[in-house]
């Protein structure tokens, strides 16, 4: 599609033409020399005019007949949700931006079809339009914008909401995602997929370390606060197995980690650094992508690596105040990096951890019934049991005298501002957002006789 509008401009020889007409009319009627000088000015005025008659037709020529393409391509949005990630978003160049006819959510069919690494099709369908702006090219309103914004429906079952599917290991990949967008009013189409943006992790570094002795390439994400503090805590979140992999975007759009460096929760913090590594496979691996039968893990080690580097070569983290954390496989990394390094941290949280009970030893309890923990678990939890996991722990540090021990428990999980009920295992729904706040038997939490959450909690801790 192209806009173009034609433009007239008169010639400056015909202008000239008609100038020098006109003075020769003024010499012939009046024989004296007053009236050829005001001729020859009546002349230079006139073509004076006449050169700024021409430089505007040229400059109006040159606006009018500019090419604005307007292609049949689109960019997708993709924002980060209490589940996950979904596509929200798609942006599209118009001809028009301000006419009724590009800005009536009615008027637009948005459909895609999906599709795994080797082209096997995932299914496709219809996406809801639920309304629509005028933006810039990212999807930002702009009331001079050259596009258009539809805003799509999105949710935790909307599988064609996804920009993922799950592998046979697990783990996530991203899908082919081909969008067609239809205007039935203007009869334009967009099919050419142009760009991705991601603007809830856009905060986030990205980085690697390897570590020397395991040879183990750890990446990573990294936030560092804006803060006046001449030392601020450090997060370090583990994340869930289906996380894995080498894209760290897995990690930072896989659920709400996000959370993390919104203005609330680092106001809680008064700044925290955050630290998000990425395991390969799975944290639970023993070797060769095979899951521990022992509590041994590949990556304990080299994630501790990262942890210690990630610390020397950042100064403004204070080293009394590291916290970590992670849900699933992340949990269990947790509770193994503590028990593998109990003086180091200064708090855990461990949600729906998937370290076995077993494994613990009695003097591994001891060692480590002095850290500060906070468990968040599921009743319901159908991937991890927690009756062989997190309670037992929690029951036996108890009976080891661990005074700083906290326990969200709960019955099933539900989202706290679309309403729809996830499978027993999410509860890192809770924790990342802050929702945790009582304890086993169903009381607040309290420090100093005030009610505290799990983040105002954490940032209370230091050894």
């Amino acid at each position: 599609m192209k806009i173009r509008d034609g433009a007239k401009r008169f010639s400056r020889q015909i202008i000239l033409a008609l100038v020098m007409i006109m003075s020769l009319g003024v010499m012939a009627c009046s024989g004296d020399s007053s009236a050829t000088t005001a001729a020859q000015d009546q002349t230079e005025a006139t073509e004076a005019q006449a050169e700024t008659t021409e430089a505007s037709a040229e400059e109006t020529e040159a606006q009018a007949s500019e090419v604005v393409e307007v292609t049949p391509t689109y960019s997708l949005i993709q924002n980060v949700y209490n589940w996950g990630s979904n596509y929200s978003r798609v942006v599209i160049p118009v001809s028009d931006p301000a006419s009724l006819d590009y800005l009536d959510a009615d008027s637009y069919r948005v459909s895609v079809e999906r599709f795994d690494v080797e082209n096997n099709s995932l299914g496709g369908g219809e996406r809801a339009v639920q309304a629509v702006y005028r933006s810039d090219e990212q999807g930002n309103e702009s009331l001079d914008g050259s596009y258009v914004t539809l805003v799509m429906g999105v949710g935790a079952s909307s599988t064609l909401a996804s920009p993922y599917y799950t592998l046979g290991t697990g783990l996530k990949a991203w899908a082919t995602c081909n969008y067609t967008v239809e205007n039935a009013v203007t009869g334009d189409t967009w099919n050419e997929l142009d760009a991705v943006y991601h603007p809830d992790e856009e905060g986030f570094d990205t980085d690697s370390f390897t570590d020397e002795e395991s040879g183990i390439t750890i990446p990573y994400a990294s936030y560092e606060p804006a803060t006046d503090s001449e030392s601020s805590p450090l997060i370090v979140w583990l994340h869930g197995a289906g996380s894995g992999g080498t894209d760290i975007g897995f990690v930072t759009g896989g659920m709400m980690v996000t959370n993390f460096i919104t203005d609330e929760v680092q106001g809680i913090f008064d700044g925290a650094y955050i630290l998000l590594p990425q395991a390969e496979t799975v944290w639970m691996d023993m070797g060769e992508n095979t899951y521990t039968t022992d509590g041994s893990s590949i990556y304990a080690e080299p994630v501790m690596a990262l942890i210690e580097d990630y610390v020397a070569s950042h100064p403004g983290v204070d080293p009394d105040r590291i916290y970590v954390g992670g849900c699933s496989n992340g949990g269990y990394l947790t509770m193994k990096l503590i028990l593998d390094n109990p003086d180091y941290f200064a708090a855990a949280f461990p949600v729906c951890e998937a370290y076995q009970d077993e494994w613990i030893s009695d003097e591994q309890i001891e060692s480590i019934a002095g850290i500060p923990i906070w468990f968040v678990h599921c009743s319901a939890d159908p991937t991890v049991d927690p009756s062989a996991t997190s309670v037992p722990t929690y029951e036996r540090l108890l009976g080891a005298g661990a005074e700083n021990l906290h326990f969200s428990y709960y019955d099933s999980i539900v989202d706290p501002e679309y309403g729809n009920t996830y499978n027993g295992h999410n509860s890192w729904v809770y924790s990342l957002l802050n929702l945790c706040s009582t304890d086993f038997d169903g009381s607040p939490v309290t420090v100093d006789g005030n009610e505290v959450t799990l983040y105002e909690w954490l940032s209370l801790q230091s050894k």
